[in-house]
């Protein structure tokens, strides 16, 4: 693998891969662990190359695997056994438990995931412009029913941050669920003695 054709696949491996992975080391060491083994350990980062290009969830023929591996990581990153190479990688995949499956049919000949990501487009959880009837139907309100509405969805939160406490500690007394409910959704710390 040339230097130089690893260090850009590395690089982009980083942006695409680091920036998700919590900033504070310890809730997820062991994707820490993994980044930087994947930095040091060509193996690993031609197997994790192997996997991005099985992501798009076609066969790929083990000729063409290798080609769009090697434009990653460079000319040469499977050594002199290019082939033997490539299919120790899938073996090792597998026994990781990566569903990995080849079809020798002509029509879909290849490597392929079994069970590929599931893209889905990132969606905001709110709409960036309000739609205009909303507009119109709260300012139609009065302060009266402006205040009920904010009640209820503070009510809505409450329900449903109860629900969560109570789903994750069912031995908990109702008071304690109320508190630590009420702490979620005000984000207003409890004092000690409220616990």
């Amino acid at each position: 693998m040339t230097e130089q054709g690893a260090d850009t696949w590395l690089a982009a491996w980083r942006q695409a891969v680091m920036d998700h992975l919590p900033r504070n080391r310890r809730e997820a060491p062991w994707l820490w662990i993994l980044a930087a083994q994947a930095e040091a350990d060509p193996s690993l980062a031609r197997r994790m190359a192997i996997v991005e290009v099985l992501r798009d969830g076609r066969p790929h023929p083990g000729s063409e695997l290798r080609t769009a591996v090697e434009n990653r990581l460079g000319k040469g990153c499977f050594g002199a056994q290019a082939e033997q190479t490539l299919e120790a990688d899938i073996a090792a995949l597998r026994a990781w438990g990566i569903r990995i499956g080849h079809s020798d049919s002509p029509a879909v000949e290849g490597y392929y995931l079994k069970d590929p990501a599931v893209v889905t487009p990132r969606r905001r959880l709110y709409e960036e412009k309000p739609n205009p009837l909303q507009i119109e139907t709260y300012r139609a309100w009065d302060n009266a029913r402006k205040m009920r509405g904010m009640f209820e969805m503070f009510e809505l939160a409450m329900h449903r941050a109860r629900m969560g406490v109570r789903a994750r500690h069912p031995d908990w007394d109702d008071e304690r669920v109320e508190a630590r409910a009420r702490e979620l959704v005000t984000h207003q710390p409890l004092a000690r003695e409220d616990l």
